[in-house]
């Protein structure tokens, strides 16, 4: 009994589950898309519209120029009036070595070129290459005796000739006038040596006295000190530094162009720049461009000259910047509002014959009015506007 009793309450579970898993009465399904009422939409067509062609660069604010400022000359530092961040003109003082020394070797050179001077006779403001050699006193006295000695080896010759002198008296007389001869060499090239040396005493007091303005160091442009190198009261040998000095006025912006991008730059082309700093964006054109590609990176080092007359502009800070590579070139555009982005997929509806139809789109730049399509639609292409959860084959109403 137990048995059959257990075997009919199986059937009874079996019966209950079938009867729980049967269909149930068949239900109205939703009608498809095309046959729902029309939706109304909005719509766009897509045009083709001018959109620059740019390229995003990194760079840098460089100063046009920078130096190290040193001095000429050795000595003991007197004074150096400038420090960081002073503003300095051209040929403005910045500092000054004790200059007693050198303005002692000046006179010492302006003495010794008097002398030389008065060796040749010069009067004052005469310049020794005006001298005529043969006009000096030395070498007209040579002259005399040359002339006397000619006379007495004709009168010699003559007395010989007669029988009236000897020829070891003419012999004598030869000798005196090829030793008048040598005479006058010698003081013709006494005249060139003096002269010589007043043109070699004339350059050392030049050198003294460039010695003597060189213990004065000029700013060589006008900029801003960057470091100071050296203390009042420093022994200086020649070239030591004093002060790092920039000019950053113009600053140049630079920037670091890809390989592969490096055959599409020219000078003239615009370029923008924000910087990190704070500082204003500036607009300026391409002055210059690297005649290789750099070693390490392959990449091209251009630059543009930016005003910079406030000194707003800080060399050193971080450019984000935009190279313009065509002004006029055209893209196909579509409204924001017509785009569907989810899970790394975009796309829009197109409106055919009235029935939207999901397009799947690539797209390249994105801003607050337009979206640039590289792929997906054509010109004349009439997108949806919101689209929202609107789905393909939907039956479509424009709106006017």
């Amino acid at each position: 009994m137990l048995r059959r009793h257990s075997i009919h309450a199986a059937l009874g579970v079996v019966i209950w589950l079938a009867a729980a898993c049967s269909p149930s009465a068949p239900s109205k399904s939703a009608p498809p898309p095309s046959a729902a009422a029309p939706r109304d939409v909005a719509v766009a067509q897509v045009t083709e519209a001018v959109w620059e062609t740019v390229l995003h660069l990194t760079g840098e604010l460089v100063p046009s120029e920078e130096s190290v400022l040193s001095t000429k000359v050795a000595g003991r530092l007197e004074s150096l009036a400038v420090d960081v961040g002073s503003v300095v003109r051209r040929g403005e003082p910045i500092a000054r070595i004790e200059a007693r020394d050198f303005e002692l070797r000046q006179v010492q050179a302006a003495a010794t070129l008097t002398a030389a001077r008065a060796m040749l006779g010069l009067e004052e403001n005469a310049e020794a290459k005006s001298i005529d050699t043969e006009t000096m006193a030395i070498v007209r006295e040579a002259r005399a005796e040359l002339d006397q000695a000619r006379r007495e080896v004709e009168r010699q010759t003559s007395l010989v000739g007669s029988g009236a002198a000897t020829q070891s008296i003419l012999d004598t007389a030869t000798t005196a006038y090829s030793a008048a001869e040598s005479h006058l060499q010698e003081a013709r090239e006494t005249i060139a040596t003096r002269r010589a040396t007043i043109a070699q005493r004339e350059a050392e007091l030049e050198i003294a006295r460039q010695q003597l303005a060189d213990t004065q160091v000029k700013a060589p442009y006008d900029g801003v000190v960057l470091e100071r190198l050296a203390g009042t009261g420093d022994y200086l040998s020649a070239g030591a530094p004093l002060a790092r000095l920039l000019r950053n006025d113009p600053v140049r912006l630079r920037v670091i162009v890809p390989e592969q991008a490096s055959g599409l730059v020219s000078q003239g082309q615009e370029l923008r720049a924000q910087f990190d700093s704070g500082s204003a964006s500036v607009v300026a054109a391409v002055t210059r461009m690297a005649p290789a590609l750099g070693a390490r990176d392959r990449s091209l080092v251009v630059e543009a000259d930016v005003k910079n007359p406030d000194g707003k502009l800080r060399p050193g800070s971080f450019a984000r910047a935009e190279l313009v590579l065509d002004a006029k070139a055209t893209t196909l555009v579509i409204p924001p509002t017509a785009l569907v982005r989810f899970a790394g997929i975009d796309k829009v509806f197109v409106d055919e014959k009235d029935q939207a139809v999901e397009r799947r789109v690539k797209i390249g730049r994105v801003e607050t009015e337009r979206v640039e399509v590289l792929e997906g639609l054509a010109v004349g292409d009439r997108v949806v506007l919101e689209p929202g959860s609107l789905q393909g084959g939907t039956r479509l109403h424009v709106k006017d």
